[in-house]
């Protein structure tokens, strides 16, 4: 508990500036004439600065004074209102209303108070024309809209509510025309804090009555003591229409009383003890619905948390005169005997929380000291932090993009979504609609159509094989697609003429075979005279005449004939590079036939092996042509090759090396181009075996994907990527399935 500043020798009635530009402002209006003796000197309208917020290095803010104004009668009530419409383009300072003890009302420019014009804008004297006394009751409507409406109650028990919309000419109500007034004097005015057109008054009698100004008559009466005794003080609750709190002036029974209206209106919901004597004064903080001031004739000054309806804290009486910093030598009332002052002379009678400065209340004592103090450490011994420490807003990201935020101005806390990649997000939404409602070859034509059209050969090649891989007849849409049409070629073979041919073109090894010797044929009749094959067909070998070599080889069993074809294929494969072929078809060397066959001519080589190679041969001999050519360097038709042998870890080595390259241009991870590599691996893992598992250095870019998603919101999406067994991608799955979305995951 700390007292922030004190003005001294000032018995008066206090009132805080609403206003956000003065929030340090108060009104003192005089309850005293400060004067020895029995002549009643008239009473004075003082605004005080506290300098809350304007102290410099550690010392307590000294208050000072802006302006005084003399007043004919001394002050019952004082109230303070920035006013609404003209009445706050007006005044910038807003209106002051002082309930006099001699049953006037007078209203204050507050600006002018203390400058050279005129402040007191008028008097209203309906009180004191109805024998009403002094204004004992004062307040003006808390609600912007109605804040030129006032308040008051007179000790006779009349109420008043007066319109300030014209201050020079103000217009007077009775709350209920054709209800008698209250039968006690009106101790306190309170305006209920959600609703404009509703206000309560306590009395002297006991009783406090609700007003409905909208149907002019009483909302309900609350019988709040039994014994007659006055009800001292009652405040509104600053967040639940319905809650009201009294104070007992009794000092047998001096209790504070919380009504909930919904429930009853003759039991109170609750009784606060703590006070040993009549309390005087309460007030409920505006800030913080759960703390509560009260004072009373016991000498305490009490704050109170309403969660467990007990005392917190105590605001202290001491006197430190270090403290004082105005008009020390002052004379105090109890000087005229000598010593310090009694405990009853320290009594407060007023307790009010600033309506601006979160945690500041003010006192006013019956030793003439009006005390700021600061409540903020008092308050968090109810082992919660003040409602005004906790922040007016706020705001906190979640998991998948989700943003948690509350303001003051809703009671409800808000959830979104919010999507960083929004263009990431459409198109992964895109493709899963795709692959969900087409099949693999659809979508890769698709594809393929598409990099066609941005002319990427190299995607438009990766999506064309990607397609091929799904077709029924592979291996001769494969064919077809390298550009070697089966149709075309018959039809061209068949059709052939040597004769239209330009001979200009035949090359010198396409001489026709120059006939046989006469001892050539001599030698070759000779062996087959006495069944040697072998040496004819030698013969015809070294003679040039292959032809015969072949026909007399076979006829001479399977050895001979494997040794001529051996030796026809050595000698004319250079001249005729089909032979090549032939040879490998012949003696199943596919394999060798691949690994010397030349990488720029790749596509023919895998023709061959399309044609040629056994089921169980062709994944093996596509592999082997991939790894030559990636030997070679040509590693982006190698993909391709290795895409044929289905080998996926193979496969995806160039789009990997592919995606690298779009990170180092983009300066960072490219989604889009990683949402490029998942589509790939996605397709082609269609074509692969249900168990197979992706490879690692594949399931970690999986993961990235997944995570990437999971940030947009698409959790039932990025699940499916989430195929690692690493400790990360456990973890996301995990969050994953305990997200929002678990259900769809």
């Amino acid at each position: 508990m700390t007292k922030i500043t004190q003005i001294d020798d000032r018995g008066a009635a206090v009132a805080w500036s609403p206003i956000n530009s003065c929030a340090d402002v108060i009104a003192l209006g005089a309850k005293d004439s400060g004067e020895m003796g029995f002549d009643d000197y008239g009473g004075e309208l003082e605004l005080y600065d506290l300098g809350i917020t304007s102290s410099e290095g550690g010392r307590k803010p000294t208050p000072s004074a802006i302006g005084s104004v003399k007043t004919t009668s001394r002050f019952a009530s004082i109230g303070w209102t920035a006013g609404n419409g003209s009445v706050a383009d007006r005044f910038s300072m807003g209106l002051i209303a002082g309930g006099m003890i001699d049953g006037t009302v007078n209203v204050w420019n507050a600006k002018a108070i203390g400058g050279q014009e005129d402040s007191l804008i008028t008097s209203i004297d309906n009180h004191k024309t109805n024998g009403g006394g002094a204004v004992t009751a004062l307040e003006f409507n808390p609600h912007p809209a109605s804040a030129n409406l006032l308040a008051t109650g007179g000790s006779n028990g009349e109420i008043l509510i007066t319109s300030l919309d014209n201050p020079e000419q103000p217009n007077t109500t009775v709350p209920a025309p054709d209800q008698p007034k209250q039968g006690a004097e009106i101790t306190n005015m309170s305006w209920n804090s959600q609703v404009a057109h509703i206000v309560a008054s306590a009395a002297g009698d006991g009783t406090t009555v609700v007003w409905d100004l909208r149907q002019q008559k009483p909302w309900c009466e609350l019988r709040c003591e039994s014994n007659n005794m006055a009800v001292a003080d009652l405040a509104w609750n600053p967040t639940q229409g319905l809650h009201l709190i009294t104070a007992s002036a009794d000092d047998r029974n001096p209790l504070l009383k919380l009504w909930d209206l919904r429930a009853s209106t003759t039991m109170p919901l609750a009784s606060l003890e703590g006070h040993q004597q009549g309390i005087l004064s309460t007030a409920w903080c505006p800030h913080d619905d759960s703390l509560l001031l009260s004072c009373g004739k016991d000498n305490l000054t009490l704050l109170w948390d309403l969660h467990t309806l007990k005392p917190i804290a105590e605001i202290p009486n001491e006197d430190d005169a270090s403290d004082n910093n105005n008009n020390a030598a002052a004379t105090q009332p109890s000087d005229v005997y000598g010593g310090g002052l009694s405990s009853s002379q320290q009594k407060r009678y007023d307790v009010q929380w600033s309506p601006i400065r979160r945690g500041v209340m003010s006192t006013c004592s019956f030793d003439r000291k009006v005390q700021a103090h600061s409540v903020i450490g008092a308050a968090t011994k109810s082992g919660r932090p003040p409602k005004w420490m906790k922040p007016a807003s706020g705001v906190s990201c979640g998991f998948g993009g989700s943003v948690v935020s509350f303001a003051s101005t809703h009671k409800a806390i808000k959830v979104t979504s919010a999507v960083e990649r929004p263009d990431l997000k459409a198109i992964s939404l895109q493709f899963e609609n795709s692959i969900a409602n087409s099949d693999a070859i659809q979508f890769s034509l698709s594809k393929a159509e598409n990099a066609l059209k941005n002319s990427n050969d190299n995607e438009m090649q990766v999506w064309g094989f990607m397609q091929l891989i799904f077709e029924d007849n592979a291996r001769e849409h494969l064919l077809q697609y390298l550009g070697f049409d089966p149709e075309k070629i018959h039809h061209a073979a068949t059709e052939f003429d040597e004769n239209t041919q330009n001979m200009e073109n035949l090359s010198l090894e396409s001489k026709p075979t120059p006939p046989m010797s006469k001892s050539a044929e001599f030698a070759v009749k000779q062996a087959l005279l006495v069944g040697n094959f072998e040496a004819a067909v030698e013969c015809c070998f070294r003679s040039g005449n292959m032809a015969d070599a072949l026909i007399l080889a076979a006829c001479g069993g399977a050895d001979l004939w494997a040794k001529a074809q051996t030796q026809f294929f050595e000698n004319e494969a250079g001249k005729r590079p089909f032979l090549s072929i032939v040879n490998a078809v012949q003696r199943s060397q596919l394999d060798e036939f691949v690994t010397g066959s030349n990488a720029s001519d790749w596509q023919e080589t895998l023709a061959v092996v399309c044609t040629y190679a056994k089921i169980e041969e062709f994944p093996i001999l596509c592999q082997s042509l991939g790894d030559h050519l990636e030997n070679a360097g040509d590693f982006a038709n190698a993909s391709l090759c290795y895409m044929c042998a289905l080998n996926l870890e193979k496969a995806s080595k160039y789009w990997r090396h592919q995606l690298n390259e779009a990170y180092k241009t983009f300066g960072g991870p490219d989604f889009l181009a990683l949402h490029a590599f998942v589509e790939k691996v996605t397709i082609f893992t269609k074509a692969l075996d249900a168990n197979s598992t992706l490879p690692p250095e594949v399931a970690d870019l999986f993961y990235d994907y997944a995570k990437v998603l999971a940030d947009q919101g698409l959790f039932s999406i990025a699940a499916k990527y989430c195929r690692a067994d690493t400790q990360k991608c456990k973890e996301l799955r995990d969050r994953i399935y305990r997200s929002k979305d678990s259900q769809y995951c």
